[in-house]
């Protein structure tokens, strides 16, 4: 399976969808960061082979021999990206899938329509564009929300929208940047941190075992969500 992680607008979490949800649930996926500005998945201590959406041409050809890749598309780059698709006609036949994370402010829901049209305009089918809810809150309402989108899919049926594609907010997110580790390293520690602290001898030990129980804690819940959205998107 290959997976394009698009957005026009920056800021709506494609580097989360593709080093978090979609990394460890596709085997030995490689990550292709497309990007000349944003941070890339290398941030969350995740191997990256970077390159710019100019370089569209080699890209494509890195992706044909491969079973599976994630390419993780930043918002400076969309643009040449797209264009370059165009060019290399049939290319997006080299995706599987079309990953369009999006949050709640409302240019970001317009730039979502406008991302989910542009890759409409190059002739790629409804059921291989996926929308995913990102930063979202555990009391909010995909349809209050997001009425926009959800009336879009409704009335275009451009896009595939399921409701429970919901990614919760989650600090862990932030605080894995802070050590450099994936989600994936948190959830496969399997040292006792509650132990190590009580056995700790000066202070900043004891801070890192609590810094780390709490981010397992938080990590747990996470991964339970991802697991839980992954399926929804791609059952």
């Amino acid at each position: 399976m290959k997976v394009a992680v698009i957005n026009y607008s920056g800021n709506v979490g494609k580097t989360t969808v593709a080093g978090h949800l979609l990394k460890p649930r596709m085997g030995d996926a490689q990550i292709f960061s497309i990007e000349s500005i944003n941070a890339g998945a290398d941030a969350d201590g995740l191997e990256v082979e970077k390159m710019k959406g100019k370089k569209f041409g080699a890209l494509v050809d890195e992706l044909m021999p491969l079973d599976s890749a994630i390419i993780d598309v930043g918002a400076s780059n969309v643009e040449d990206f797209l264009m370059l698709m165009q060019q290399y006609d049939g290319s997006h036949e080299e995706f599987d899938f079309f990953v369009v994370p999006v949050v709640k402010e409302k240019k970001v829901q317009a730039d979502t329509v406008n991302t989910i049209r542009a890759l409409q305009k190059l002739g790629i089918e409804k059921k291989k564009i996926r929308l995913v809810f990102n930063k979202a809150e555990m009391d909010e309402s995909v349809t209050d929300e997001y009425a926009s989108l959800v009336g879009y899919a409704a009335a275009d049926k451009a896009f595939v929208l399921h409701p429970d594609a919901i990614i919760y907010s989650n600090e862990v997110y932030d605080r894995l940047k802070a050590v450099g580790k994936s989600l994936g390293d948190i959830t496969a520690d399997q040292t006792d941190y509650r132990a190590q602290l009580r056995q700790a001898k000066d202070e900043d030990e004891k801070a890192m075992c609590i810094q780390m129980v709490s981010l397992k804690r938080l990590a747990v819940t996470a991964n339970k969500n991802l697991d839980d959205v992954f399926k929804v998107m791609f059952k």
